[in-house]
């Protein structure tokens, strides 16, 4: 498995101009890591999707359709958000995406690489 990744903009990026699918499950994962959300930066990357480590701890038998057939029908969603580990990358926002891009057998996924970070290495 590889885990390089293609950078598509080096940023850094502030979070108010991250494309976020809605919800505060970024906000909430980052203020659990005691980061202030305004306060990161991120990088636009292109990664495999076999190194998110956490894909292999994923309920994916009860993942939902949803994100599938829209991606299916051409829908486009926003890059996940990552940060770097001792393996590969951590998902902090996306696990619906990834499910859905896993299920299609996606080969490499959009991604936001958090910068600025207090995160330790898992």
């Amino acid at each position: 498995m590889t885990l390089a990744e293609r950078v598509l903009d080096p940023g850094p990026i502030p979070y108010a101009l991250i494309d976020l699918h809605g919800d505060p499950d970024l906000e909430h994962a980052l203020r659990e890591e005691g980061l202030d959300p305004q306060a990161t930066t991120y990088r636009l990357i292109e990664i495999p999707l076999s190194a998110i480590t956490d894909t292999a701890s994923m309920p994916w038998p009860r993942m939902g359709t949803a994100y599938v057939d829209a991606l299916r029908s051409g829908q486009e969603f926003p890059p996940v958000v990552v940060f770097r580990n001792q393996r590969g990358w951590s998902l902090l926002d996306g696990v619906n995406r990834t499910h859905a891009h896993w299920v299609l057998k996606t080969a490499r996924i959009h991604a936001y690489d958090l910068l600025t970070s207090r995160i330790p290495p898992a």
